[in-house]
């Protein structure tokens, strides 16, 4: 709840324990707009959703996100649990009716915290708070709190293309910048982050053959677990670095189901993880 209020210090205020009416141990807690949140055993929750936290999942706070790739290992040892995600991913696909997950589990994460930290609760909103910007020449809609961001990032990635072969090839190879769309994350409850404008993706006119996206991969490779990072798409290190100094986290360092063409502003993790930020 600290890190919360320390990485979006013009939404979130001060992280403070608080005891509620007949709870004696009380909670960790902090407002957005004069609304109170609850930590919730993880789940972020406002004063009148408290008492239901068992209805949601917890919000998954990476604390290990590292400053660099973190060393290579087989997953050799986790295929039998992946292997039964993706049984379970394609059954959703070919049956969209069927419920994600089952009954014994919470079927959502609180969207309460994420709607209220960014001020969006539906598609209209959601419209509404998205300004479109030019990013290394391709126009990208993002949340207007990231206009100055995006700004920023882009000086440091254009000022090193200067000097840096490698960076002005994969500026000049991009084919798609793409940030805000309303939608969920595939096959489940859960809402993207770009429904939000916080998250990017950024894919090259050609991969040669890289993968990039493991649910892409998945469709073709049966052992999309176990592809090394030297056959996998990555943007060069001062673009990585670059994003990562504002606040955005990168996909390529999700070593289990990785997605190198994706960043999301994600300044509290780089907080937990001790990763130093600029911003």
């Amino acid at each position: 709840m600290q890190a919360l209020s320390a990485a979006y210090p013009d939404q979130i205020g001060p992280a403070e324990y608080r005891k509620l009416n007949g709870d004696q141990e009380g909670d960790w807690a902090f407002q957005i707009g004069g609304r109170w949140f609850y930590y919730a055993e993880g789940r972020i929750l406002p004063k009148e959703r408290r008492h239901r936290a068992a209805e949601y999942r917890a919000i998954r706070f990476n604390s290990r996100y590292t400053a660099e790739l973190p060393p290579w290992k087989s997953l050799a040892a986790e295929r039998e649990s992946l292997t039964q995600r993706m049984e379970e991913r394609r059954a959703n696909q070919s049956n969209p009716d069927r419920p994600p997950r089952s009954a014994a589990q919470p079927l959502m994460r609180s969207q309460y915290f994420m709607e209220a930290l960014w001020n969006i609760s539906n598609r209209n909103e959601a419209s509404a708070q998205q300004v479109q910007i030019d990013f290394l020449g391709h126009s990208l809609p993002v949340h207007s709190y990231l206009t100055q961001t995006m700004s920023d990032i882009e000086a440091i990635i254009m000022s090193e293309a200067v000097t840096n072969p490698a960076v002005r090839q994969w500026v000049d190879s991009l084919g798609l910048v793409h940030g805000w769309n309303w939608r969920n994350i595939g096959n489940s409850t859960n809402r993207s982050l770009h429904s939000y404008g916080i998250a990017i993706d950024m894919l090259p006119v050609n991969l040669n053959g890289l993968a990039t996206y493991w649910v892409w991969e998945s469709a073709h490779n049966p052992q999309w677990w176990n592809i090394p990072f030297s056959e996998r798409w990555h943007p060069p290190d001062e673009v990585i670095r670059a994003f990562e100094s504002f606040g955005f986290t990168w996909g390529g360092k999700w070593i289990n189901y990785f997605d190198t063409m994706h960043f999301e502003y994600r300044p509290e993790v780089l907080i937990l993880s001790n990763v130093p930020m600029e911003r």
